[in-house]
């Protein structure tokens, strides 16, 4: 079985459905809002709680996709953290590499609203401290928090010593260190996943830039894959030779959050069985539809 690590946040998220609410958008609807009555209760219709972040959402998706699973996160010593392990052992993700600390553990609270989201992130300040890991087939590198340059490289080390695959896809605190201090790691990328406005801020390409254009800029900057997400209207894969598109698969939306997850674990674990781009691909939009 293949082996594959998941380096980045492990969250709870409080999911409330609710209905008193409303979008207001401008004439264009390029720009919309998420309106709610100052002050005011909000009832919710239903409330859950998932496991949640990027690495977590990954490394269950891999677990589920016949993968060996690992993932390394940091988690408090609270009740959310406790649960955070239930889950994981539940899905059967190893949690080798999972530390405690005293404290608390990252939370989202997200509003669900006419099948779209709107949350609120706390991400507990953390001095991340990677362990010597084992070798594993591929690693996927994700969100962590604001110190996550010192673990970033060590990760990076790791990967070089053991000429693995990596698949990455930034998070906001990445994002936001810019381009420069990423050139690292999009270098030794077999798999880049970014989103639309994600990859507008890496390439600092204007808004009229086409897919095409954007793929390229991205590409240049080392990953030997491009995955750029356009949540409902699909996703574009570019191998340096041809720009690939893939709509949506048909679904009955309940809700969008780690929809982007879904499809970077779905294409991943498809190159891991050895499928081909395209293939994966489909692996990717139909992980993200169920």
């Amino acid at each position: 079985m293949k082996k594959i690590l998941s380096i980045g946040e492990a969250t709870i998220d409080n999911f409330m459905f609710i209905h008193d609410a409303n979008v207001h958008c401008t004439i264009n609807k390029t720009k919309c809002e998420f309106c709610v009555n100052y002050a005011d209760k909000i009832l919710a219709d239903k409330m859950v709680f998932s496991l949640g972040g990027n690495a977590a959402n990954t490394a269950v998706s891999f677990a589920r996709l016949g993968l060996e699973s690992q993932l390394f996160s940091i988690i408090g010593d609270d009740w959310l953290g406790q649960r955070v392990t239930q889950l994981l052992k539940k899905e059967s993700v190893d949690q080798r590499y999972i530390q405690t600390e005293p404290g608390e553990t990252s939370f989202a609270a997200v509003t669900v609203f006419q099948g779209e989201r709107n949350e609120i992130i706390y991400h507990v300040p953390r001095e991340y401290h990677l362990p010597n890991f084992d070798p594993v087939d591929w690693v996927y590198l994700t969100s962590m928090g604001k110190a996550f340059m010192d673990a970033y490289e060590k990760a990076l080390t790791f990967i070089k010593k053991h000429h693995l695959k990596v698949s990455f896809n930034p998070g906001s605190y990445q994002l936001k260190a810019g381009v420069d201090k990423l050139k690292p790691f999009l270098a030794i990328t077999e798999v880049l996943f970014v989103n639309t406005d994600e990859a507008r801020h890496l390439t600092e390409l204007p808004a009229s830039a086409s897919f095409q254009e954007l793929a390229e800029a991205l590409y240049d900057l080392g990953p030997k894959l491009v995955n750029i997400t356009d949540g409902a209207n699909g996703a574009y894969l570019f191998d340096g030779h041809q720009l690939l598109f893939m709509n949506i698969f048909p679904a009955v939306v309940v809700e969008r959050t780690g929809a982007g997850d879904s499809y970077a674990a779905g294409f991943t674990a498809a190159l891991l069985h050895g499928r081909s781009t395209s293939e994966a691909m489909r692996w990717g939009m139909a992980n993200s539809a169920g």
